[in-house]
């Protein structure tokens, strides 16, 4: 095993994503800060632009089950507690069988006073890498600090420097240098990794808990709760589950392959709008952020909604759409008791973005139910379309 220092760099393009993601691993940290080892880590991104199909595990083989054989993994010897400890504070989820699990040692101030360290190895490897570190202190503190360049590492070093401030930890810097400053002396790390999929995304505790200072009290891994079994080994929430379903629909029209593309498909639902975010570029407004919305009471995860009234849903949208998706105007029909849908009782959303000049390119809107949206991106949405049901044969 090969000593490794954890170093990463955190720009201001990744802390503009990260105030604009929405998910359980996004964490707004600030410009000021420069840490060692952040980054967004969140499961569906760590298994590469394809996640794995509901229903099925990151390699898409049958989920596992939800006996402990099937659900937990080693916890790297540590002493687990009972589903009952839920209850109890500083308790978190053990991890699963996919883990790759962690052992933590040596926390420690570096000599010149600016960097918190611990040391990491592997103590066994699943198909999940990665996670986010843990700061505690008794007094409440607490920080979750995203962890990429562990990835793939069997042990080494990691490192947090010269932070003024992460999560709600502040803290003191010499008058001097602002690179000089004063951590907590009594603190506890610990290593998680979880699904941010789910709502509530799921965390799980994959490394034992390790002490600078002392401290009254430290986090230990529980058997998981009924409740989270159930929530936690059924297939994620369509919305948050992009790729996950390749074969299932009908795109209109068909986007070229390329990088930066999701693809979002309820087969069991239909779309009932979009959440979206609006911004300029090119001195031309443009749609920069789409997240589909299956239920009216699903939580919104951009600054706008557009959604179908009580009783209908989307069947078509327009779309003007050049070098770039400059705006969308959703179509929406009432759903019959049979759960087609009725032409006949239509009507039309407000443009999102920019209406064309000329006329708009329609998508869909022939009574087939949509089942979601396929779209690429980069810094805005650059390609857009329906995904609807197979025409029958």
């Amino acid at each position: 095993m090969s000593a490794v220092v954890s170093r990463a760099t955190f720009s201001p393009h990744a802390a503009l994503r990260q105030a604009i993601a929405v998910d359980g691993w996004s964490l707004l940290l600030g410009a000021v800060i420069a840490l060692a080892s952040f980054g967004v880590v969140a499961e569906a991104r760590a298994q590469g632009a394809k996640a794995p199909a509901s229903g099925s595990d990151a390699s898409g083989k049958a989920k596992p089950g939800t006996t402990p054989e099937d659900l937990y993994g080693d916890q790297g010897g540590e002493k687990v507690g009972p589903a009952a400890d839920a209850r109890k504070p500083n308790t978190v989820m053990r991890g699963r069988r996919e883990d790759t699990f962690l052992k933590l040692s040596n926390p420690r101030i570096d000599p010149k006073g600016n960097a918190l360290l611990v040391d990491y190895e592997v103590v066994s490897r699943g198909k999940f890498d990665g996670g986010s570190l843990v700061l505690r202190t008794d007094d409440g503190g607490r920080a979750e600090i995203a962890l990429t360049s562990i990835v793939g590492r069997d042990s080494g070093t990691i490192q947090l420097v010269g932070a003024k401030q992460f999560g709600n930890f502040k803290f003191k810097t010499k008058v001097k240098t602002s690179q000089e400053v004063k951590f907590p002396q009594d603190i506890e790390m610990y290593v998680i990794r979880g699904n941010d999929r789910y709502d509530p995304p799921s965390k799980c505790m994959v490394s034992n808990a390790v002490v600078m200072g002392k401290m009254k009290t430290t986090t230990r891994p529980r058997d998981w709760t009924p409740e989270e079994i159930a929530r936690y080994t059924k297939p994620p929430l369509a919305y948050k589950n992009p790729n996950a379903h390749p074969e299932i629909g009908e795109d209109v029209p068909a986007l070229p392959a390329a990088l930066g593309q999701l693809r979002f498909v309820d087969p069991d639902g239909r779309l009932l709008g979009l959440d979206y975010f609006i911004g300029d570029w090119e001195k031309q407004k443009t749609v920069w952020r789409l997240t589909p919305v299956y239920a009216a009471d699903q939580p919104k995860q951009h600054a706008a909604r557009s959604i179908a009234r009580k009783g209908y849903a989307v069947a078509g949208a327009e779309v003007n759409m050049d070098k770039h998706v400059y705006g969308i105007r959703l179509h929406f029909c009432r759903v019959k008791v049979d759960g087609t849908l009725d032409t006949k009782d239509a009507y039309a959303g407000e443009w999102l973005g920019a209406p064309p000049m000329g006329k708009a390119t329609m998508l869909v809107n022939d009574g087939r139910r949509i089942l979601g949206i396929h779209f690429q991106h980069g810094a805005i949405i650059d390609r857009f379309s329906l995904v609807a049901e197979e025409k029958a044969k």
